[in-house]
């Protein structure tokens, strides 16, 4: 399988559009519509259609660890509604309603990702109808910490030596599952 390297040294981030025959910025339909790009997903061959932007920058993030911790992603598995701010992996794997489609391992995973984006990006399975493969922005998508957490994360996948543990995904370690925990308790208020 053939890799894509999106979030190169220069950090990329969601900044970066893949060009290409039907890769293309979608119009919008109507006004008020926003338009939504396409974006590759890292270490994959797919493409994704999201809000450019901080949106964009935070839902490729849950997609690229997903991929790379969970469970390896194919041409497929995401879907995004309208408004490109909710990522569904494999909705079909995790229809809604379900519950315990993730082995405990892989939701300290989910829970980790959710709280390395200080819980503006939220998890689908927390909800009181569970959607386990949903991501999706819990804050307007022009909300400034929104844009603060993009800057984060691309200055992490650019610069990764920079900070202790940047871009290195640590998800079982004591303080990484203690902060994921204080999240969810914050976000369930």
């Amino acid at each position: 399988m053939r890799r894509r390297t999106l979030l190169a040294s220069a950090g990329a981030g969601a900044g970066a559009m893949l060009a290409g025959p039907g890769l293309s910025a979608a119009p919008a339909e109507a006004a008020g519509t926003p338009t939504l790009r396409t974006y590759a997903v890292q270490g994959t061959d797919i493409a994704v259609a999201l809000l450019p932007g901080p949106a964009a920058t935070v839902l490729l993030y849950a997609a690229r660890r997903f991929h790379y911790e969970i469970d390896a992603l194919r041409p497929g598995d995401l879907v995004t509604d309208a408004s490109g701010t909710v990522l569904d992996i494999r909705p079909g794997w995790y229809p809604a309603g379900a519950r315990d489609g993730f082995l405990p391992y892989q939701k300290i995973v989910v829970h980790d990702i959710v709280a390395q984006c200080d819980g503006l990006l939220g998890w689908g399975g927390d909800a009181r109808t569970p959607r386990e493969g949903r991501f999706e922005i819990a804050v307007a998508p022009a909300d400034h910490r929104l844009r603060a957490l993009a800057r984060r994360l691309d200055t992490d996948a650019a610069w990764p030596s920079r900070r202790v543990g940047a871009g290195i995904a640590l998800p079982f370690t004591a303080d990484r599952v203690r902060r994921a925990q204080s999240i969810r308790r914050g976000m369930a208020r």
